[in-house]
């Protein structure tokens, strides 16, 4: 009996190969994402701890005033680009979203593909041992109906 052998396997594996690459960047964006919405966590908190510095009571310098007050804009500023880069890096995860997608597809298509030729092969091979068992059987048929005619 033959084997199928499908003439694309090198291109399907090509493209399996790009799809598990694009999988493997999409989630070292989610990694790097993740990372970065922690480290935008961590300056929120730590906005939320210095606004609460001033305990009842106690008496504070200007200078002292002055510097909390800027390192407050300082964490501030750092959020807010730490968010518009964080907003930016969502683009290139949709992008990447995006690549993945187009990468499925086409290793779909392919499997699609060598499935419908595969179906096909293997209905031409039962064809061709149907056709084969007929005609031994037509053969066998055919010469049992000579030995009777013919008287030995």
């Amino acid at each position: 009996m033959a084997v199928f052998k499908f003439r694309l396997a090198a291109v399907l594996n090509l493209r399996e190969r790009i799809r598990d690459e694009r999988k493997c960047e999409l989630s070292a964006l989610h990694e790097t994402r993740r990372q970065m919405v922690a480290e935008i966590d961590a300056l929120e908190s730590e906005l939320a701890e210095g606004s609460t510095f001033a305990a009842e009571g106690q008496i504070f310098t200007a200078i002292e005033l002055r510097l909390h007050a800027e390192h407050g804009e300082s964490l501030l500023k750092r959020i807010n680009a730490k968010r518009i880069t964080l907003a930016q890096f969502n683009d290139m995860i949709a992008d990447k979203r995006e690549e993945v997608v187009e990468a499925m597809r086409a290793v779909k298509s392919l499997e699609q593909l060598r499935q419908r030729h595969q179906e096909r092969y293997w209905r031409g091979q039962h064809a061709a041992e149907q056709s084969f068992s007929d005609e031994i059987a037509q053969r066998n048929f055919a010469q049992s109906e000579s030995r009777k005619k013919s008287p030995s």
